[in-house]
């Protein structure tokens, strides 16, 4: 569960800064639209937790598939470095 700590720390920063700064981030300005909510500060929480939820799922599906590949490309090269001396042992032997 090493992904949890990254989808939370970018969830909390996007969300805060949703809520700090004044620009619209898609899809958080068009969530008060789609469900007719006031112009109001709730409507601003939504957008806000909204955008942190999708920044927030998105670099922590970057960060998994990063990690799977670069853990994939060590297995591989452990693997090759186990034949390699194997290998090397069996030529040592005879």
């Amino acid at each position: 569960m090493r992904g949890g700590p990254v989808f939370l720390a970018f969830f909390v920063l996007f969300t805060v800064a949703s809520l700090a700064v004044p620009v619209p981030l898609f899809p958080g300005n068009m969530i008060p639209t789609w469900f007719s909510l006031p112009s109001d500060s709730l409507a601003l929480l939504v957008s806000a937790m909204a955008n942190g939820l999708m920044y927030g799922l998105l670099i922590w599906g970057v960060y998994v598939l990063a990690t799977w590949k670069m853990d994939e490309a060590w297995v591989s090269d452990y693997k090759a470095r186990r034949r390699q001396r194997n290998n090397k042992k069996r030529v040592a032997k005879h």
